[in-house]
Parts: structure tokens; sequence; C-alpha cells
């Protein structure tokens, strides 16, 4: 059967993902990810994507509308090439001009992240009228703030875990590549089990603290929306930190954004 569908793409530093969805389904009937290789061809993009969408079945559907986010501007073009090629579409791309269901208060939008952009498009239009502290777990450690008008405050910057893992791993000798999961002590009985115990409570520790003082200086009634790939793992352990978990939350928010800013 023909599907009608919107795609959207989130281009980040260290993973692109590709999410597909009905028009009026709010969760994603496809979504997968894959390296961002800055020496990807558009072609060998294209392929990827057709693979796996003929993979779930979907190989019929019908491409009518994408947008994409990008945090890595030398691999727009490479994006925007695949889906004119091999999807005869023509993307939007999200920026800070375009029309969002926030405004935006900090001093230079310019510089925030479109990945940021979007997950307060969905936060704001899911959670209407809240405040909101938005955890992104990827390439970095983000926190973005939004108040109640709505309106995009600012954030926090913070090392990312899995590359702050990789960096320690690849630098060290004698440390060897962990899997991020809780420890069964703080104290650990092995090298490995140290690693594990020092970066979870660290992360622990480090989320903790930027979201207790961004609520000392705003205020305590902000509810906290984590999103990423590790985010489940440290919910699971921890629950009282996050008041909602989405991994989707971002794809979701792209397609929130093309529905506010359809192509003339």
């Amino acid at each position: 059967m023909n599907k009608e569908c919107t795609l959207v793409v989130d281009v980040g530093n260290t993973n692109s993902v590709f999410g597909l969805f009905e028009e009026n389904n709010d969760e994603p009937i496809f979504h997968k990810r894959t390296v961002t290789r800055r020496d990807r061809t558009s072609d060998e993009l294209g392929l990827f994507l057709r693979g796996f969408l003929s993979q779930e079945g979907l190989e019929k559907v019908t491409i009518k509308s994408t947008i994409y986010s990008s945090v890595v501007p030398s691999f727009n073009p490479i994006v925007e090439r695949m889906l004119s090629d091999w999807y005869k579409v023509k993307p939007v791309q999200v920026n800070y001009k375009m029309n969002l269901p926030f405004a935006i208060k900090y001093p230079r939008p310019f510089e925030i992240g479109a990945d940021r952009l979007v997950n307060a498009a969905y936060v704001v239009k899911h959670f209407q009228n809240k405040k909101a502290i938005i955890v992104d777990l990827g390439t970095a450690t983000t926190f973005c703030v939004l108040n109640e008008v709505p309106e995009y405050l600012g954030g926090v910057i913070a090392p990312g875990l899995k590359i702050s893992m990789d960096a320690l791993t690849k630098n060290t000798a004698q440390l060897p590549p962990i899997v991020f999961e809780p420890p069964l002590s703080v104290i650990g009985d092995s090298t490995i089990e140290s690693l594990q115990s020092g970066f979870f409570y660290g992360w622990v520790g480090l989320l903790q603290g930027i979201i207790s003082q961004i609520k000392n200086e705003y205020g305590s009634d902000y509810m906290v929306i984590g999103t990423g790939g590790l985010v489940s793992t440290i919910h699971a352990a921890y629950p009282g930190i996050f008041d909602e978990i989405d991994s989707f939350l971002t794809l979701k928010g792209l397609k929130i954004l093309s529905e506010l800013n359809p192509l003339e």
C-alpha cells in the first residue's frame, strides 16, 4: 500500500537519524541511524536509506515533504542532494528564522543549535504552558530552558557522555573501553567496574547539579524532559532526575516544524 509520509532527518556530529511519519501519526513508523561521515556521497546516503526502507516494507511510500536539522554544515549539501535526487523533494532546513511555536529570548539566536530548536518545538507543543528543562544526551550534553510564555531562554552545554568515555580510553594505555551501565557498587572491584562507576555516577551528578542550579536561579517549578541514546539507562536507575523521557523527541519535533513550515 502506498503511503504519503514526511521524512525527517536529524544530522548530528556523531550520527544522522532518519524518521518517517504518516500524516496523522505523531509516532514515527520508521527510524534508522547512520554515522555522520563527512566524506559520504549523496548516492551512498540514498542507497542506505532506500535499503532500510525496503527492509521494513516501506519501499513504496511517497515522500511528500522533508525537513532536516543539522549541526554539521559541511554535511548539508549531501543531505539536500540525496533528497532531491532520490526522492524528488526539496527539504526545509531548520533555522532560528523559521516559524517556531515559541519566541527566542536568547541574545544570540543564530548560535542556537538546530537540534535544540527542534527539541524545544516538540516540548512546547506537547507540554503546553509548562516551564521546562530539556536535557539531550548527545555528542554534547545540552540543557535548554523554556518558560511558560513560551520563550526559549538559553541553556547549558556540557561534554558528551560517549565522547568523554571514548577520549579517556583512547588516550590512556591501560584503561579499556566500557559499556555505560550502573555498577554493582560505587567502589569497583576491577578497572572496568571503577570506570563504570566513575562515568555513571559522574554523569548522574552532572545532571543533578546543573538541573538543581537552573531551578535555584529560575524556580523549582520546571519539569525536566530527557532525550538521547543513553537517557533510558540513567532514568531506569534514577527515575527522579527526569519527569519524562522520549528517545524520539527530536524526530517528533522535526515533524512539528515541518507542519508549521510547509514549502510554498
